[in-house]
Order: C-alpha cells, then sequence, then structure tokens
C-alpha cells in the first residue's frame, strides 16, 4: 500500500521535481502538477498522477487534486511550490508582468490551500507546506513584485495555521535562501548573471531543501515546524 497522497505544485523542474523524488522514496501516491507536466524518470511503477495545470487556474487546479483524490484517497500533504521571480527594477516591470507575479506566488497557494482545507479540518488531520523564500522577510532594491507576494505568502500561512491549527491541521513555510535551479532562466538571464546580482553566494541544492521539507513532514503530526529559513552557511544575506 502506498503512504498517503502528496500533491506538489511546480513539480517538473527544480525544488519542486527534487521534492518528488524525495516522497515518492518514502512511498507516498504522488500528485505532480505544473504547467507542462510530463511524466518523471526513475517514478515509472510508481503511485503517481501528472496533471498539467496552471496553479492560478482553480478549477483546473480542483479538477486535478479531486482526480488523484479519487485514486488515492484524500490530500495527506499539499506542497506550494509553484512560483516565478522577475529580479529587473521595479520602473523596468510592466505592469502586466507583476501582476501575473502576484498571481502565481500568491493566489496560486490560496488556491491550493483553498482546495483541500476543508476536508482537512474536516478529518482534523492534514498538513500545507508552502515554499517560500528569505524574501518573506527580507527586502530588496530588485524583484518587489516577488518579495511582496511572498510576504504574503508567509502572512497568508500563518494566518491560516491560527485559523485551523486547533483543528489539528499544520500549515508550515519554509523559507529558502539560494538554492541552485533554473529560475534565473525565467528572468532571461544565465546563472553566472543570476549569481552577479546576489554577490556570488553559495548555493544548496534542491536535493537538500527537499530533505528538509520531507523532516518538517515526517514529524509527528501533533509537531508543526510553523517557519523555517533554509540558507547556505556561506552566505551574507
Amino acid at each position: 500500500m502506498s503512504q498517503p497522497l502528496v500533491v506538489i505544485t511546480g513539480a517538473s523542474s527544480g525544488i519542486g521535481l527534487a521534492l518528488a523524488h524525495a516522497f515518492a522514496k518514502e512511498g507516498h501516491a504522488l500528485l505532480l502538477i505544473a504547467r507542462h507536466m510530463k511524466a518523471i524518470d526513475g517514478l515509472d511503477g510508481h503511485s503517481t498522477a501528472y496533471a498539467s495545470s496552471d496553479v492560478t487556474d482553480y478549477a483546473a487546479l480542483e479538477a486535478a487534486i479531486r482526480q488523484a483524490e479519487e485514486k488515492f484517497g484524500k490530500t495527506a500533504c499539499l506542497i506550494n511550490n509553484a512560483g516565478m521571480a522577475d529580479a529587473r527594477a521595479f520602473t523596468d516591470v510592466e505592469p502586466e508582468a507583476f501582476s501575473h507575479e502576484i498571481d502565481v506566488n500568491l493566489k496560486g497557494v490560496l488556491n491550493g490551500t483553498k482546495v483541500v482545507l476543508a476536508d482537512m479540518a474536516a478529518r482534523k488531520s492534514g498538513t500545507i507546506i508552502n515554499i517560500s523564500s528569505v524574501s518573506d522577510r527580507k527586502t530588496s532594491p530588485v524583484a518587489v513584485g516577488y518579495t511582496a507576494s511572498k510576504y504574503a505568502v508567509r502572512a497568508a500561512g500563518e494566518s491560516l495555521r491560527e485559523a485551523v491549527g486547533m483543528q489539528g491541521v499544520r500549515v508550515i513555510n519554509v523559507a529558502p535562501a539560494y538554492i541552485k535551479t533554473n529560475i534565473h532562466q525565467g528572468m532571461g538571464i544565465s546563472f553566472e548573471e543570476y549569481c552577479h546580482l546576489l554577490g556570488n553566494p553559495d548555493f544548496l541544492s534542491a536535493e537538500e531543501l527537499a530533505e528538509v521539507v520531507l523532516y518538517c513532514w515526517k514529524l509527528p503530526p501533533t509537531v508543526c515546524i510553523r517557519d523555517i529559513v533554509v540558507a547556505p552557511t556561506r552566505s551574507g544575506f
């Protein structure tokens, strides 16, 4: 028998892909969601469902999760990982660009949470893990839309934890600093340029972060790590 269903958004690459492998090794049934989701090598024969859905589309997200729940049972853990970043100066960012950034980073989290929260509260069991950013507490002269959306993610998660914690639902905020992913590609710059913008710090791997998330999940359900920052030791951030 598979372990309970874990739903991961933004699962096609980077942190989401590492999370998929980490939770698969633990034997969990998985629903992996991304805009352009494809089957993942190494998960053949595993209890895995895939959905090509946009987290900004509530109806599509709900349909994907409900379909997976019909097959694997109710969602035990939702990991809101889908996100994007625009590191340009705010004067250079088009209104439609920062609007979309907020839709993905904040509304995507709210959409996924809305789909599963009522069931979790009724069962008095469940975990929601939001992959935020150290930018949810650290301002920056650039990436204004990203920083604003991540501050909001942290506030929304803590507010929801206050609302449902007494019902046995854990809401966890994981705030990574420098993780080596392909996020720079969405900014239209090279990884080297991205490093330069950040002051050339060390980077953690997505796999290292996934182990931290897995640790938070595997603690007894009576224990909730509400908020955790994960960063390389060699970092001045």
